[in-house]
């Protein structure tokens, strides 16, 4: 997959997760959520073993076979809800490389992983795929009952890591249901991978992405 590709993967699949509905999240949990320092994060490591990379994650997270979690998808959402998210996670196992799912429980929180072969991202391309995201956003809005607010947005990069974030708020208004994307790509040690948290708050997950091994 060259980065062109790649790119236009990661706006369809925004652009899927923004029109889905997805679960009712769970938002009086007081756990993982208000961590907010590398070093009072709790959590435990996720070994993938085919990409030779440890994720850190909250103990709550339960990783996820397709099937185990379509189950379960199915006895908590709701037919429509059920086929968006599907499709969503359909749409992420087409991209090349392996994937990863983990599901919390409690807070209703799921993490999504894709690895894929090494491409560098550069400061350029992270302006570039903000700045699609926000056109898509609009139009989005003007059309259904969604609105959107970036929360953040960074480009970090040294001699051995780029890293892109964007965090936005997502808000059905006639369902009254918010959720929010935190979505990551990170390219280190000639891997990339991109990351998807959707969650029923605004959670700072840096902690945890900071003591992931690529």
């Amino acid at each position: 997959m060259n980065k062109s590709t790649f790119i236009l993967f990661f706006l369809f699949s925004f652009l899927i997760l923004s029109n889905t509905s997805c679960l009712s999240i769970a938002k009086d949990v007081e756990s993982w959520i208000e961590v907010s320092n590398i070093e009072d994060v709790q959590g435990k490591y996720h070994f993938l073993t085919e990409d030779q990379i440890k994720i850190y994650l909250p103990d709550t997270f339960k990783k996820y076979s397709r099937v185990g979690y379509e189950k379960l998808l199915d006895s908590l959402a709701s037919k429509k809800d059920y086929e968006l998210e599907i499709k969503r996670l359909e749409f992420l196992r087409e991209m090349e490389g392996n994937f990863y799912l983990f599901f919390d429980e409690e807070t209703r929180s799921t993490y999504t992983i894709n690895t894929m072969p090494y491409m560098p991202i550069h400061k350029s391309d992270a302006q570039y795929i903000l700045s699609m995201i926000s056109m898509n956003n609009e139009k989005i809005s003007k059309k259904t009952d969604l609105e959107f607010t970036k929360i953040t947005a960074k480009y970090n990069a040294n001699n051995s890591t780029q890293l892109f974030k964007a965090i936005h708020k997502i808000e059905n208004i006639k369902k009254q249901h918010t959720s929010f994307n935190s979505s990551y790509i990170v390219s280190a040690n000639k891997k990339t991978i991109y990351i998807q948290l959707l969650t029923g708050f605004d959670v700072n997950f840096d902690p945890f992405l900071q003591k992931m091994i690529l």
